[in-house]
């Protein structure tokens, strides 16, 4: 009696074990089957909102099929600005105006955080910043238009770099002067914030999750001074000149010669409120093969255009930090030892006399003396 009853105690602890797996799997099938058709049900939504298609997309809210407060309007916001509007957005866009009011009244977001996005054609999950990807890619009319939407232009975020460095980065290319005027209305500052020389260092870096930005192409990390890793922040001139070191797209052309032009001018336009954090002529000149005594009135054709390697505007920039620069002669030797004498001779010739005053030994800039 015992072994039938032990034996039926184990029949039905399997029997009723089975049930509960069973159970299990039919209520794991059914919950996964009504996530994915909650996320094809928002699929649809958020495709209609991308179309423009207001009238459909109200039927998924009027039915209950879309909760606002569980959908991350920012997200959705952002996702559909990259995949619809971005290859053609151009200053102020009524269509993006609509979506995002749309959106907003959905549910309120903020326009500022970090997104969800991917890199490398989809293979790698990365956050974005719109701030940034505008930045690194549009105009000055486009950034103001975000603004109004409430985009804060001076916004950063922890391991990424200050927009202002992708402004300025662009002169010449993307930006004018009169634009940096136009975003300074705005309230972009520059000048006043600091830089962290890590993540500058790595800010265009190809297949760096944390400094992404979308549908801007990545390529290289940045050329940056001997001493970027013993400096706890750079200011404003520092990566000014940090631009200038980087030649634009990696080659002479037309736009890397106004790029230089302008990021000379400016340069010299702020040079003096700021304090260099290290040799600004060393790393200019060891940096730019283009910036030699060679090339000073030298101009090139590339098809139907002419440019300058050696613009004047840095002639003159390049001239003013060798002026008073502390360690000229270690310089002057370099150039000497690489059998350019030419360089040599001229940085010699602007050697300040030794009666004038010399300023900070090696800052490689006399125009903030």
């Amino acid at each position: 009696m015992g072994r039938f009853q032990r034996a039926f105690r184990e029949v039905l602890s399997g029997a009723l074990l089975a049930f509960i797996g069973t159970a299990t799997l039919v209520l794991l099938a059914t919950t996964a089957h009504a996530q994915v058709e909650k996320d094809q049900t928002q699929t649809a939504f958020v495709n209609f909102l991308a179309q423009g298609d207001y009238t459909n997309a109200n039927f998924y809210l009027q039915n209950g099929l879309i909760n606002p407060e569980a959908l991350d309007t920012g997200q959705v916001f952002y996702d559909i600005l990259h995949t619809r509007y971005w290859n053609a957005l151009e200053g102020p866009n009524q269509q993006v105006s609509v979506l995002h009011d749309y959106l907003s009244k959905l549910q309120a977001f903020d326009i500022n955080k970090e997104m969800q996005c991917q890199g490398q054609r989809g293979r790698m999950e990365s956050r974005c910043t719109l701030l940034n990807d505008l930045a690194a890619s549009k105009s000055a009319a486009t950034l103001s238009f975000f603004a109004d939407l409430g985009l804060d232009l001076n916004k950063t975020h922890p391991q990424r770099t200050a927009a202002t460095f992708d402004v300025i980065n662009r002169l010449g290319t993307g930006f004018s002067l009169a634009d940096i005027q136009m975003l300074s209305q705005k309230g972009m500052v520059f000048g006043d914030e600091v830089f962290e020389p890590v993540a500058l260092a790595a800010h265009y870096e190809y297949g760096n999750p944390i400094t992404l930005h979308q549908n801007t192409r990545q390529s290289r990390t940045l050329r940056m001074p001997d001493n970027y890793l013993s400096l706890n922040q750079l200011n404003f001139m520092d990566v000014l000149i940090i631009a200038l070191g980087n030649q634009h797209n990696h080659r002479q052309s037309p736009q890397a010669s106004a790029r230089d032009a302008l990021l000379c001018q400016y340069v010299t336009f702020v040079a003096a409120q700021m304090r260099p954090s290290f040799d600004y002529l060393g790393f200019v000149l060891s940096n730019r093969d283009t910036f030699r005594a060679a090339q000073i009135g030298e101009r090139q054709r590339a098809r139907n255009a002419i440019y300058e390697p050696f613009p004047p505007a840095c002639v003159s920039l390049i001239a003013g930090m060798a002026q008073n620069h502390g360690r000229i002669n270690d310089v002057m030797s370099l150039f000497a030892a690489r059998g350019d004498v030419e360089t040599a001779s001229w940085l010699l010739s602007l050697k300040a006399p030794a009666t004038a005053s010399t300023g900070a030994a090696g800052t490689g800039t006399t125009i903030n003396q």
